[in-house]
C-alpha cells in the first residue's frame, strides 16, 4: 500500500482549505494525551485529506474553545459529555471509545477504591468515613464521580463523611496511597493494569474495596460501568464533515497489544445510566433544581383495582387508630400489618418508621433496622419511569409523601428494581396523628402485571400503539425542557402480505414475533421500540441525533438482512430516519417520518432514507 507523506498529507490539507482541532480532555499528562490521540488525529487525516491538530485540555478550556469556535472534534468523559450536550455547544455522541487491556477490548469503564494491602482499618465502604481519599478531581467521571454515586447508594455522602485530597493525576492517587498520605484512593479502572504492566507497582501492596466482577469486563472496578468515553463535534461543522469523521472513527483499529490502549470506536454507547448518576450527584449539568411540571396524567386502572384500593384505605384507617394506642396495641396493629399481602410503610415523611412482612421481603432485608442501615428512604430504591407520574426522591422541591398528599386525586406510581427484576407500583398515602406527631401510612399496590397487559402488544410482546402515544408524549415533553435531541426510526417488512399469502398467518405471526426480538436485542436499554400497526414498528432513540440515528437504522437494516427466519428463511425492511426540529410538534414529526418510509418503499426497499 502506498504511503502519504507528511509533506504530502500537509500540501493536501492546505489545498482543501480545511484545518479541525481534536480536543481532549487532559484526564493523564498532556503527554500521555498526545500518544494515545495523536496517531487517531493522522488517520482521520488521511480519511478526510485534511490537518487534525491535537489539544489536551482542561474541561473548561475544552468549552471555552467551543464556544470560540476553536474546537471542532472533542474527546471527553461521559458526564462532561453530558454537560456539553444541555449547554447545546454539540453534537450528540458520534461514536464511543473502545479501549484494549491484553487480548481483551472493552467500550465501558468504572471506578475503583483502593487502599494499602496493609490497612487493615478499610475494607468496605463504611469503612471510609471520616478519612483523607486522594482523587485526581472532582470532575473525573471514574476518578470521582462513580465512586461518589456508588457510596450514596449505601448511604455514605462524600461531601460530609469524607475529606478529598486532590492531586496531580490518576497515578498521583496510587503513589499517595502506597506512601500512606492518604487512607485510600479514587482511580479509573484500567490504572492498576497499566501500572502493573509497567512494573510501576505491585499487585499485592494494593487492596480494592467493594470489587465488582463482569465476565465481559477483566479489570478491577468497585463500581457499575458505564460507557466509555464520547466523542463528539461542534455544532459549527456540517453534517457532511461529521459523518465522514464518524466513518473514519469506526475504521480506526489500533492492532498493538498492552494495557490502556484506544483499540477502536464503535456507535455511541448508552449514557441513560450517566445521567441518572449526574441527577443524583448535581453535578453539572444538574447542580440547580430544574423546574418541573405536571405531565399526563395515567388513566383510571379498573374497577378491582379501586375496590382492593378502598379495602386497603380501611385496613390502614384501623391501622392508624390502633397506632395510637398504648405498646401491646402497636404490637397487635404490626400483627394485622404483616397478614396484608401488599408492601405497606409507616414513615414520618422523611425516614421509615415501621414496615410490613410483604415490604421487607420486597427489599430483601429481615428488618427494618437493617434497611435503614442502607437507605436513608425508601425513595433511594425509586427509578425514573417512562411518564412523569412515576415518583423521585423531591418533586417540585417537596418530599415525595407531601407531594402524593398535596394531590389526592392524582395516580402516583413507583418503579423499584430488586435483584434484576423491575416491578410497578401505584402508591397511596394516609396520614394519621400519634402522640401529636404526624406519621403518614403509604400503600404500594403491585400493578405490574396490569401495566404490562395495558401498555404491551400480544403478539410481540414490545409496546402497543397506545403505550408508545404516551412514551412518545413524555420523551418529546423531556426532549424539548432538557434542549436534547430526539430521534425516530419508522420501518416495516417489504412484501409482507406475500408472506402471509404464500405460508399463512401462523408464519407471518411468527415472523413478526422474530423481528420484535431481533430489533429489541439491537438496540440501547434507553431506546424505546413499539408496533406501530400490522408489519410496521417504530422506534423512538432519546438524546440522539440525526446522524447517530441513521447509524442505528443501517446496522439494525444488515441485521435483519442477515438474520435467518424459520420457514421464509430471509426477510427485509426499509427505514425511515428522522430528528426532531424546533418548533417541530410531535404529529409533524410522525408525518415526515411516514414519508421518509414511502420514499424508501419508492426507491427499492431494504433501504434507509434520512431527512
Amino acid at each position: 500500500m502506498m504511503k502519504i507523506s507528511p509533506f504530502l498529507l500537509l500540501i493536501s490539507a492546505v489545498l482543501s482549505g480545511q484545518t479541525l482541532t481534536l480536543g481532549v480532555f487532559t484526564y493523564r499528562t498532556p503527554e500521555k494525551i498526545l500518544k494515545e490521540y495523536q496517531p487517531i488525529a493522522d488517520y482521520i487525516s488521511r480519511e478526510l485529506k485534511m490537518d487534525i491538530i491535537v489539544k489536551p485540555l482542561s474541561q473548561e478550556k475544552l468549552e471555552q474553545g467551543v464556544s470560540k469556535g476553536e474546537i471542532d472534534i472533542i474527546a471527553t468523559n461521559p458526564t462532561h459529555y453530558l454537560s456539553l450536550q444541555k449547554q447545546m455547544k454539540t453534537t450528540g455522541a458520534i461514536a464511543t471509545l473502545v479501549k484494549r487491556y491484553g487480548t481483551v477490548t472493552t467500550p465501558y469503564l468504572g471506578g475503583v477504591i483502593i487502599t494499602r494491602s496493609n490497612n487493615a482499618n478499610i475494607r468496605s465502604l463504611s469503612g471510609l468515613r471520616g478519612k483523607t481519599i486522594a482523587i485526581p478531581g472532582k470532575k473525573f467521571l471514574g476518578g470521582y464521580q462513580t465512586q461518589a454515586y456508588e457510596l450514596l447508594k449505601a448511604g455514605i455522602d462524600v461531601d460530609k463523611a469524607i475529606t478529598p485530597v486532590v492531586v496531580k493525576n490518576h497515578e498521583a492517587v496510587v503513589n499517595a496511597v502506597l506512601l500512606g498520605k492518604v487512607d485510600a484512593g479514587f482511580i479509573r479502572s484500567g490504572i492498576l493494569e497499566e501500572m502493573i504492566g509497567d512494573e510501576k507497582l505491585k499487585a499485592h501492596d494494593i487492596f480494592v474495596l467493594h470489587e465488582q466482577k463482569s465476565a465481559y469486563f477483566p479489570l478491577k472496578t468497585s463500581t457499575n460501568l458505564y460507557s466509555e468515553w464520547a466523542i463528539v463535534a461542534s455544532k459549527k461543522l456540517n453534517v457532511e464533515t461529521v459523518s465522514k469523521i464518524a466513518v473514519a472513527l469506526y475504521g480506526y483499529k489500533n492492532p498493538k497489544i498492552g494495557n490502556d490502549i484506544i483499540a477502536g470506536f464503535t456507535i455511541p454507547g448508552d449514557y441513560a445510566n450517566i445521567d441518572a448518576l449526574a441527577r443524583t450527584l448535581r453535578i453539572p449539568p444538574y447542580d440547580t433544581l430544574p423546574s418541573f411540571t405536571l405531565g399526563d396524567i395515567w388513566k383510571k386502572y379498573g374497577v378491582f383495582i379501586l375496590i382492593f384500593t378502598s379495602i386497603l384505605t380501611l385496613f390502614v384507617s384501623i391501622l392508624g387508630v390502633l397506632y395510637r394506642k398504648a405498646r401491646f396495641e402497636q404490637k397487635y396493629a404490626q400483627s394485622i400489618l404483616n397478614t396484608i399481602p401488599t408492601p405497606i410503610i409507616v414513615t414520618d415523611g422523611t425516614h421509615l418508621i415501621n414496615a410490613n412482612t410483604a415490604f421487607l421481603n420486597f427489599v430483601e432485608f429481615e428488618t427494618v433496622e437493617t434497611f435503614k442501615k442502607n437507605h436513608d428512604c425508601i425513595c433511594n430504591l425509586f427509578e425514573e419511569g417512562d411518564t412523569n407520574e412515576y415518583l423521585r426522591t423531591n418533586m417540585n422541591d417537596t418530599t415525595w409523601i407531601e407531594y402524593i398528599i398535596e394531590r389526592p386525586e392524582k395516580n402516583h406510581k413507583v418503579k423499584i428494581t430488586v435483584n434484576g427484576i423491575t416491578r410497578f407500583f401505584k402508591v397511596t398515602v394516609s396520614m394519621v396523628y400519634y402522640n401529636d406527631l404526624i406519621r403518614y401510612i403509604a400503600i404500594f399496590d403491585d400493578i405490574s402485571q396490569l401495566l404490562n397487559q395495558s401498555t404491551t402488544d400480544a403478539l410481540t410482546a414490545i409496546a402497543n400503539r397506545t403505550h408508545f402515544n404516551l412514551l412518545f408524549k413524555h420523551t418529546l415533553y423531556v426532549a424539548k425542557r432538557e434542549h436534547t435531541p430526539l430521534s425516530l426510526i419508522f420501518f416495516d417488512i417489504d412484501h409482507f402480505k406475500a408472506v402471509n399469502d404464500t405460508y399463512g398467518h401462523l408464519v407471518g405471526d411468527d415472523v413478526l414475533r422474530h423481528l420484535a426480538n431481533v430489533t429489541k436485542n439491537s438496540l440501547r436499554k434507553s431506546d424505546i421500540i413499539a408496533r406501530w400497526g400490522g408489519e410496521e414498528f417504530i422506534i423512538v432513540l432519546p438524546n440522539t441525533s440525526l446522524t447517530s440515528a441513521s447509524l442505528i437504522a443501517q446496522t439494525l437494516r444488515k441485521t435483519i438482512e442477515d438474520e435467518e427466519f424459520a420457514i421464509v428463511q430471509h426477510v427485509t425492511c426499509s427505514f425511515g430516519v428522522a430528528q426532531l426540529q424546533e418548533p417541530e410538534e410531535g404529529e409533524k414529526l410522525l408525518l415526515r417520518l411516514d414519508e421518509l418510509l414511502y420514499r424508501a418503499k419508492e426507491n427499492g426497499r431494504n433501504r434507509v432514507e434520512v431527512g
